[in-house]
């Protein structure tokens, strides 16, 4: 691709109270479109900006390029005047759709072989923030010119690490979007002449959402309250409610989103493109209810085999049979009345588009954990809505793909309350797909009048001694930056640090930005802070550990795991997870270790069908693995099986059987079974056992005789591993 430079229009600096060149940069990123349509509103936004304290760039795009883009900010981020913190995208700036980085997204794995590329790509302006990372050009989308694809470079970095922040200004793609930013941008400006402070909170869960697990939600109210201790007081200042307060949830969150005081709303619920999936069919324990929903059910049923053309007749034996109920239920199905009512019930199950049409949002800032309802690169995209209104809402956090539900929504959002950018607090936690819409240098008014933390992060970066006395602070938050801060400069060298920080905070988020920076560093005191981990005070804690005991499959991890089978108080999530990990170990190992501990529970009111339960377990899964294996070298195997066998090992890193799966590797025939098993190896980059790796990978790196494709993987891989 043909890079060209661009025109960089610097708008005039309003004096602030620190010099010229210590001032940060902020880019505005702008369609030449919308700078024409919008230019004052534009002006008047950068001026605002300015009065932040920081030096701001307008960047026009006139040739639609996302090379010459990053460039730009490149550029700026390394002059030595006025580093470039962050920026906005405004419009229609291209959208980087990457390929080859699924091991950087949450939840992300789809088979780029057989899906089109604009499904199996990731949207993700990580392209133009982290530039350490490097992407070999593809080739613009055939049908949307918005869309540019890359592979991120087997020599590119295999982590992210954001250099700057961003968010993105783009309306739903209509008639009145240059309106809508202009209104919208308006709306910016007037809150940064009167920002406030945080003293309202909401947090919500929805249906299927984290297992439904009750000590997850608990946890999170706790979590929540420790972060924003500075709020204490007996007024209720951190709300709650979920799914189950009501049959349609929407009609109370949508409004308790219109409040005026609320600042912050953290929701968690899954999501498509175009909705919030909030409930489900309705529990109930009384039998006419109950009733009621298999009627519903059925109805609904045999509404979608008429459309299908199926035996209306069949459809209900079918399910008569199968079910036990009387025909008599399906009665009603294709009423009008009955239609209409049915599809009302369903549509107010969830929130849709059309809800937020004369709708306006007041909380300042919204984070949807959900799945694809940041999907900017779509002409319509959920969150969008709620900041292209009349209402207050500035800036919303949301996800371009699908995203994981065990990752941590809430890392560091202390912070916010104290005045931190959320462009600052988005790059510390985000993940490939993770996005603002909005304006990212939002801020609320800190009610520590000393204690400047965008200020702080751009001026003591390197300074270590000076995050060290932070980890006194009063905020556990800040303490949780700082740790963050400390590793930036020294990496795995303060692990001592993080691990005694670990074992010793009061406070849930420290311990849990300890244990993540823990995991960067991938040695003895992860594998302790692992084991540790599983018997947290702090569920989220148990739940990850229990993850990283499957991705780690240290041998030292065995009785911890036993032990947490045993309990009778682990959530639902942190049961899932260690499920999923019992069978990365060797199975006469746990087998040992079960009849070892089983006689010391003496609280086991059976503990006979305790060990076959867990007997059970630790049989099957450890079977699966051993399955696994054995059909890679079955002679009814073929290519396709083989694909797709070995493809499984990226979410189940069988350590035990890790030197089986490189002779594999190494032997298979067919270039794209090789390619995809090299690719897979890079998935045990937390394996205790990732010594063999490397060697392997440079074997196939220095062999002139592997397919280029083999080659180039075996690049990756080992860039990831080590």
């Amino acid at each position: 691709m043909k890079i060209k430079n661009l025109i960089l229009l610097v708008l005039a600096v309003v004096a602030v109270a620190c010099s010229e060149n210590d001032r940060s940069g902020f880019a505005i990123v702008v369609d030449k479109n919308t700078f024409k349509e919008a230019k004052n509103e534009i002006d008047a936004y950068s001026e605002s900006v300015e009065k932040q304290g920081l030096k701001t760039f307008i960047i026009v795009d006139k040739w639609f390029n996302p090379d010459s883009v990053r460039i730009a900010l490149k550029s700026l981020y390394e002059s030595g005047n006025n580093k470039l913190e962050g920026c906005v995208f405004i419009g229609d700036i291209p959208v980087p759709m990457i390929r080859g980085a699924q091991h950087m997204a949450t939840a992300f794995k789809m088979d780029e072989d057989r899906y089109p590329m604009n499904r199996s790509s990731i949207p993700s302006d990580r392209f133009y923030e982290d530039f350490d990372l490097k992407f070999d050009f593809i080739q613009q989308d055939e049908k949307d010119s918005l869309l540019f694809y890359y592979r991120l470079s087997p020599e590119s970095s295999q982590e992210l690490s954001p250099d700057i922040y961003s968010g993105r200004i783009k309306p739903n793609n209509t008639e009145e979007k240059y309106g809508q930013i202009k209104s919208y941008l308006k709306k910016v400006v007037t809150y940064k002449e009167n920002p406030v402070g945080v003293d309202q909170i909401l947090f919500f869960t929805g249906h299927g959402y984290n297992s439904e697990s009750m000590l997850t939600w608990m946890d999170e109210k706790v979590t929540l309250s420790q972060q924003f201790g500075y709020l204490a007081s007996q007024k209720n200042l951190i709300n709650y409610f979920n799914f189950t307060t009501d049959t349609h949830v929407k009609f109370r969150l949508l409004s308790e989103l219109k409040r005026k005081d609320l600042d912050l709303a953290f929701l968690h619920h899954h999501g498509g493109i175009e909705a919030q999936y909030l409930n489900g069919t309705p529990e109930t324990s009384a039998n006419a209810e109950a009733i009621e929903n298999i009627k519903y059910y059925l109805r609904s049923k045999l509404r979608d085999a008429k459309e299908s053309g199926k035996d209306l007749n069949e459809t209900k034996q079918y399910y008569h049979e199968w079910m036990g109920i009387p025909v008599e239920w399906f009665e009603g199905s294709f009423d009008k009345e009955q239609i209409i009512a049915d599809s009302t019930f369903n549509s107010n199950l969830d929130i849709y588009p059309e809800d937020l049409v004369g709708y306006n949002s007041n909380a300042r800032f919204i984070q949807f954990d959900a799945c694809f309802n940041g999907s900017f690169q779509k002409d319509k995209f959920m969150s969008s809505n709620y900041i292209f209104n009349d209402g207050n809402t500035i800036t919303v956090q949301a996800n371009s793909v699908n995203v994981l539900q065990d990752k941590w929504p809430g890392e560091m959002n202390g912070l916010l309350g104290l005045g931190l950018r959320v462009g600052f607090w988005n790059k510390m936690s985000c993940s490939i797909e993770t996005h603002l819409i909005g304006d990212p240098t939002l801020s609320f008014v800190s009610p520590d009048k000393n204690l400047d933390l965008n200020k702080l992060i751009t001026s003591k970066t390197d300074d270590i001694n000076f995050w060290k006395k932070q980890l006194e602070s009063p905020y556990p938050d800040v303490q949780a930056l700082a740790l963050r801060m400390i590793y930036n400069v020294n990496k795995s060298g303060s692990s001592d640090l993080f691990l005694e920080v670990f074992e010793k905070s009061p406070y849930n988020s420290v311990r849990a930005e300890a244990f993540k920076i823990l995991s960067f560093c991938r040695d003895k005191n992860f594998i302790t802070a692992v084991n540790l981990g599983i018997n947290d005070n702090y569920e989220y804690i148990q739940r990850i550990s229990a993850s990283y005991m499957l991705k780690s499959g240290d041998k030292s991890h065995i009785p911890f795991l036993i032990d947490a089978l045993f309990q009778n108080t682990k959530g639902k999530r942190v049961l899932y997870q260690l499920k999923d990990a019992i069978g990365m170990f060797d199975k006469q190992d746990l087998l040992d270790e079960l009849e070892k501990q089983i006689g010391q529970k003496e609280y086991l009111l059976d503990p006979s069908e305790t060990r076959r339960g867990i007997e059970k377990l630790i049989l099957n899964s450890t079977g699966s693995t051993d399955r696994y294996i054995a059909d890679l070298s079955s002679d009814e195997a073929t290519e396709k099986s083989l694909y797709n066998d070995i493809r499984l090992f990226r979410n189940k890193p069988a350590h035990s059987k890790l030197p089986e799966l490189i002779t594999f590797i190494d032997t298979v025939t067919s270039p794209k079974v090789k390619q995809a098993g090299i690719e897979m190896l890079g998935w045990f980059n937390y394996s205790t056992k990732r010594e063999s790796i490397s060697p392997f990978c440079d074997q196939l790196i220095n062999n002139p005789e592997i397919p280029e494709g083999c080659r180039q993987e075996a690049i990756k891989t080992k860039n990831r591993i080590n």
